[in-house]
């Protein structure tokens, strides 16, 4: 259809253009031939205007000829010459010509006479109206007479018009025949009318012709456009013909002629009686159908209604009708169309053959079926919906246009009575509290074209409140207003149940019911940002001395007593004081909007007596911490509870009560700060910065049997830029708090190693060093492996290298660290157990260590200055090492009496400030050297 419809295009604007090109040549043509025309009457006019002018002039000159100018000269111009033969025979030849002379109306002499022309003879009598006698003055005379007195030409003037008409006159010159002056003028008279009327008359023939050549032009330019219209209609009957075979070929539309219920292949209107179309539709070529009555293919349950509209058809009750019916195809299949019977117009004989032409509509009958199946599909899944589908109306009170069946069940009213809002509106649904919220949220959605998503609470008929989650969206005009919203709403209550219960549980501690550390924290967090001006404080209530008693009695006892507090604490909440549970054994009271300081201490001291009331019998106590929150303080919640613990921690550590209260002040503050500038010195020397303010000192061990320096112990020192020198008792057990004592461990041995290598290259291949390992250290992995490892990497003797491990470390797991410590024995180190006599001790024990030396706390050295050497213990626990099989060092040897002491009862090795203060590298070198150069009493 298409390529016939470029090709009628490109036709009609073929036969457009050379239409436009013949009617340019007609035109051409005509205006040429009119142009030849014009000319040759125009050649014509003018030449008869030749000979006329010819004539007029050999007239005149003729004329002149036989006129004698001495007779001429002889008049004056008066009326004497009346009388004069010149003037009466002059006259008498006029007269006779211009009375003889059809065309000539007047003849006349003129001549000159003092600038003025004057009558001397004319053609009129006397008695005649047009008569001029002699010496009458000419006021008409133009230049044409004129130019004839002074050229002495002959003179054919134009037209001109004076007192007796409109004249052409041939003007002739009289000339004097002695000098050839002009003496007068010979005129004749044409009437100009007469004139031109001559000349048509002579063009008369001329006009024919040229009408005779324009007829037969104008006859052959009309032949020759009639031909080109014939032309024209035979291309365009043959485009029609094309036209009408595609769109009947191509038509979307099966087209068939039918006499009465036969099938025609061919009729007196040719052969084109059914189209590809219908073949297609119905899966039968033409010859086929030519052999079928209509009946035969249709679908037995749409026979007889086609039959009952067919017969209204022929008995001309009907004009025609359309109808869905099924045909049958050749493979058994039906296929749906939709069908029009209409009369074919022109046909022969009334309703003998009618037109029928079918669509194939089975795409949209599958497609309407399953539109059914969706419905359906639809209406169940609506009906099983866990809530209702609805269409509302975009208003306050969300009136509603459609609501499913399951309204029944969500809102406990039937659906119909929400619809128009018969009986109530949908608004009047949801909770006061959400109605403005849904709506600004609508308005806010809608402008963007956004999907909706609330969850609010509505009531139901009975009165009670459901959790809904409703998910719409807006629907809208082709002006893009929103004319209605269409939607779910779901119920939710179930799930809204769970999240409350996830909730609570999240908030809450499952053991006393208390909120938890995580909604304590979310809390503050929201009241930080806010910089609320009332007063704030937190407390925290420590009882970590509970874990004390789960050892002793178990972990379900110290639970029974942790509800038991918490439930004694719980009657002290208020709106303004809320109670958490924020760890093991820790409660904290957040509050709110109390008086002063004073108030806060009083109600500590109310919880100190309910809580010792309690766990009086326990025979334990506990602290309490309080830390006020600034108004101007950062919202940073761990600072503050780390804050509150410090301040509880202290208090339990107070010693003069069960349960002491504290405050966290400025004094705290630093000291925090300064544990922070602590642990920032410890981290750079566990990384083994070289600059960090960790390092080592060395105090000097002295042999009491050969008086040298057999040894030393590496000492761990802190020298930070913002606290100076920092002692190991308090920097050891914030190491050991934060773990990093186990990298300073390694980093010290390194240190020490690297020490104990530079004394054995300078030939002190007897000098031992000895440090200092805590029990984090021992008990970390790999520690054996590890330090064996750098052992041999640095190449030092493992029987000049000692470590120190003080023997309360025993208490912690005495099978892993005996097991350790005879590891590093067995590999030649040298075991101690640095301060003996302060700690743990067990006797029975003792020998069963893998150690091979007892330190002796520097208590019992000072002790010998202070009793009776004789009733002191120091050489008992002398006595005692060397029966397990022990030697024994000194430790915080200060006077020479106490040396004394120590070598009478068998002590091998002393150290002390006796002998040195710790000593950095270069000074123990230094010492050495002296004592080789001075021999061994130096010592």
């Amino acid at each position: 259809m298409s390529a016939h419809t470029e090709e009628s295009k490109s036709l009609s604007s073929a036969e457009i253009k050379n239409a436009g090109n013949t009617r340019i040549a007609a035109v051409v043509f005509t205006v040429i031939v009119l142009s030849l025309s014009g000319l040759y009457l125009r050649f014509e006019w003018n030449r008869y205007k030749g000979i006329a002018s010819s004539e007029a002039v050999m007239l005149a000159e003729s004329l002149e000829s036989i006129l004698h100018s001495e007779h001429v000269a002889e008049l004056e111009g008066s009326e004497e010459d009346l009388e004069k033969p010149e003037y009466i025979m002059a006259k008498t030849g006029l007269a006779r010509l211009a009375g003889t002379t059809n065309p000539i109306r007047f003849a006349y002499i003129m001549a000159e006479r003092e600038g003025r022309i004057v009558f001397l003879i004319d053609s009129e009598s006397p008695d005649s109206p047009d008569y001029s006698p002699p010496g009458q003055v000419y006021e008409e005379a133009g230049e044409a007479l004129r130019s004839v007195f002074r050229t002495g030409r002959t003179v054919l003037s134009d037209p001109q018009a004076d007192r007796w008409g409109t004249w052409i006159s041939a003007l002739v010159p009289i000339k004097d025949p002695a000098g050839g002056k002009v003496i007068a003028v010979l005129g004749i008279d044409y009437s100009a009318s007469d004139w031109y009327a001559r000349l048509w008359k002579r063009m008369i023939p001329d006009g024919i012709i040229v009408i005779s050549l324009l007829l037969l032009f104008f006859a052959l330019l009309h032949t020759l456009r009639q031909h080109s219209a014939l032309k024209y209609l035979t291309e365009k009957l043959a485009l029609d013909e094309a036209l009408y075979h595609s769109v009947f070929d191509q038509a979307p539309t099966g087209i068939a002629i039918v006499n009465d219920k036969s099938f025609v292949s061919r009729s007196e209107y040719g052969e084109m009686n059914i189209n590809p179309m219908f073949e297609r539709i119905l899966g039968r070529e033409s010859h086929e159908l030519s052999k079928l009555k209509w009946m035969e293919i249709t679908h037995p349950e749409d026979l007889q209604p086609d039959l009952d509209k067919f017969g209204q058809f022929k008995a001309g009750i009907i004009k025609g009708y359309t109808m869905e019916k099924r045909f049958l195809r050749p493979d058994g299949s039906s296929v749906w169309t939709n069908m029009k019977v209409s009369p074919l117009l022109g046909a022969a004989g009334k309703n003998s053959m009618h037109l029928c032409l079918l669509e194939d509509i089975s795409a949209r009958k599958a497609a309407e079926e399953s539109l059914k199946e969706s419905e359906r599909s639809k209406s169940v899944l609506l009906s099983h919906l866990p809530g209702m589908a609805y269409r509302c109306s975009y208003n306050r009170e969300w009136t509603m246009q459609y609501v499913s069946d399951g309204c029944l069940e969500l809102t406990g009213y039937a659906p119909e009575s929400l619809v128009n809002n018969r009986d109530r509106s949908f608004n009047d649904l949801i909770a006061p509290e959400y109605r403005d919220l849904l709506w600004d949220e609508w308005q806010r959605l809608l402008p963007e074209r956004l999907p909706f998503r609330y969850e609010y609470e509505i009531t139901t008929a009975d009165g009670k409140r459901k959790w809904v989650l409703e998910l719409a969206e807006g629907i809208f005009n082709e002006k893009g207003e929103a004319e209605a919203l269409e939607g779910i709403v779901i119920d939710i209550s179930d799930r809204k149940e769970i999240e409350d219960t996830l909730r609570y549980n999240n908030e809450h501690d499952r053991w006393t019911g208390l909120f938890n550390r995580n909604y304590l924290e979310k809390l503050l967090a929201g009241d930080l940002r806010e910089r609320s001006g009332e007063n704030r404080a937190l407390v925290l209530i420590n009882l970590s001395t509970l874990q004390s008693l789960t050892t002793a009695y178990g972990f379900h006892y110290t639970q029974d007593l942790i509800k038991k507090a918490a439930e004694k604490l719980n009657e002290y909440c208020t709106d303004r004081r809320l109670l958490f549970y924020t760890y093991t054994n820790r409660f904290v009271f957040y509050l709110k909007e109390y008086r002063d300081k004073d108030e806060l201490l009083e109600f500590c001291e109310t919880l100190a007596s309910a809580l010792g009331a309690l766990l009086s019998s326990e025979r334990i106590g506990g602290g309490i911490g309080i830390v006020e929150i600034g108004r101007a303080e950062e919202p940073d919640e761990d600072m503050l509870l780390r804050k509150l613990l410090i301040a509880s921690e202290k208090a339990v550590s107070a010693p003069d009560r069960d349960f002491s209260v504290c405050f966290y002040d400025g004094e705290m503050e630093r000291e925090i700060i300064r544990e922070q500038e602590i642990k920032r010195e410890l981290a750079r020397g566990a990384a083994g910065d070289e600059n960090s303010g960790l390092f080592l000192q060395y105090q000097p061990i002295l042999d009491l049997r050969s008086n040298r320096i057999c040894g030393f112990e590496a000492l761990a020192r802190l020298n930070s830029e913002k606290l100076g020198l920092v002692s190991p008792l308090e920097f050891i057990p914030i190491a050991e708090k934060t773990k990093l004592i186990v990298p300073i461990g390694r980093e010290i041995f390194r240190r020490a190693f690297r020490f104990l290598k530079k004394l054995e290259e300078g030939g002190l291949d007897s000098v031992s060093v000895s440090v200092n390992v805590s029990a984090l250290q021992v008990l970390a992995e790999r520690f054996t492996a590890d330090l064996l490892g750098m052992i041999g990497k640095m190449r030092v003797r493992p029987e000049n290298i000692g470590i120190e491990i003080t023997e309360s470390v025993f208490s912690m797991d005495y099978q892993g660290i005996n097991r350790i410590l005879g590891e590093l024995r067995d590999s030649g180190l040298h075991i101690a157990i640095d301060d003996f006599g302060t700690g743990y001790s067990s006797l029975a024990r003792e020998r069963e260590l893998n150690v091979d030396c007892l330190k002796i706390d520097k208590y019992f050295i000072d002790k010998l200055l202070t009793i009776d050497p004789g009733n002191a213990i120091t050489a008992d626990i002398i006595s005692m090492a060397h029966k397990l099989g022990h030697y024994v060092i000194a430790e915080g040897v200060e006077h020479e009496e106490q040396k004394e002491y120590l070598r009478n009862n068998g002590c091998e090795k002393i150290q002390g400030y006796l002998i040195a203060r710790p000593l950095d590298e270069e000074a123990v070198i230094g010492l050495i050297r002296r004592q080789a150069e001075s021999g061994p009493e130096s010592a």
